[in-house]
């Protein structure tokens, strides 16, 4: 155990900006509170007409409604930037910077620095991101004690209750992003280290796979469904109920990407084990 935490400190050391832009956000939206708070003339107003149909995945009975909706969105969106900026340069990263002979000499296998790597991504990075969405729902809290009726914060779901409930709801709906997230994840870390730069070489695969199928078959079915795939991450936090997503994804499907994931993080175990045979591209 300990040295699970002692590699997953070290990535956290390593890689700062996953704590850096929570915080970058946080302070920003605090001192937006304080200047708030400070004014002269503070007014809010709300109103509805009842009308409209766009749906903007909020379920019944959310914390804040629009608001807290809003919150679950921007913490959801720093979880899969902070993914996409710390996955494809963190296995690269230590050969480039020489630590991979370190931690060859300590007793730390491949497949366990892969996975604390994993780890991290799909379980540190989100509770990092709902620690950001916490604070966000507790200053929309503050305010709605200072300024908003009672019988409006009832309507709107606004209580401490609400908020806990709301906290530990964001949390599934990242853990469900994670699992979706995981065969990109293990993928990524492989193509890593066959190129300089994976992100890019994993965006072109995927134009260049859409474009065959569609010239071999006619049709962008095959494309609609690599669409769906690497779009369900976003999918699962945007809607009203994630684990309807999830499950409209289809329990053989998530298993085909579970053996898939599984395959490609061994892949990324094998390369790293190998890297005095590898040549950078």
């Amino acid at each position: 155990m300990r040295a699970w935490l002692t590699l997953l400190e070290k990535e956290l050391i390593e890689h700062r900006i996953v704590i850096r832009l929570p915080l970058l956000l946080l302070v920003f939206a605090i001192i937006n509170f304080i200047f708030v708070m400070q004014g002269d003339n503070v007014a809010l107003s709300i109103q509805s007409s009842g009308q409209g149909m766009i749906d903007w995945g909020v379920a019944q009975g959310t914390f804040a409604g629009l608001v807290g909706k809003l919150n679950e969105v921007v913490a959801g969106i720093v979880y899969l930037v902070l993914f996409f900026i710390y996955v494809p340069k963190t296995v690269r990263k230590e050969k480039q910077e020489g630590s991979l002979l370190f931690w060859r000499s300590m007793p730390v296998s491949d497949f366990q620095a892969v996975a604390a790597k994993l780890i991290f991504a799909l379980a540190v990075i989100p509770l990092i991101a709902s620690a950001l969405m916490l604070a966000a729902d507790f200053i929309v809290w503050i305010m709605a004690i200072l300024w908003l009726p009672q019988e409006v914060m009832v309507s709107w779901g606004i209580s401490f209750a609400n908020l806990i409930s709301h906290w530990f709801e964001f949390l599934a709906r990242l853990g469900l992003m994670s699992i979706a997230l995981f065969p990109l994840g293990a993928g990524l870390m492989a193509l890593s280290q066959l190129t300089r730069y994976p992100l890019l070489a994993a965006i072109l695969t995927v134009i260049l796979f859409k474009i065959a199928m569609f010239q071999a078959t006619g049709s962008g079915e095959a494309g609609a469904v690599l669409s769906e795939i690497y779009g369900l991450p976003f999918s699962i936090l945007t809607s009203s109920s994630a684990y309807t997503v999830f499950s409209e994804f289809g329990y053989f499907s998530h298993l085909i990407m579970l053996v898939v994931g599984v395959a490609l993080y061994w892949l990324s175990c094998w390369l790293r084990g190998r890297d005095d045979m590898l040549r950078m591209m």
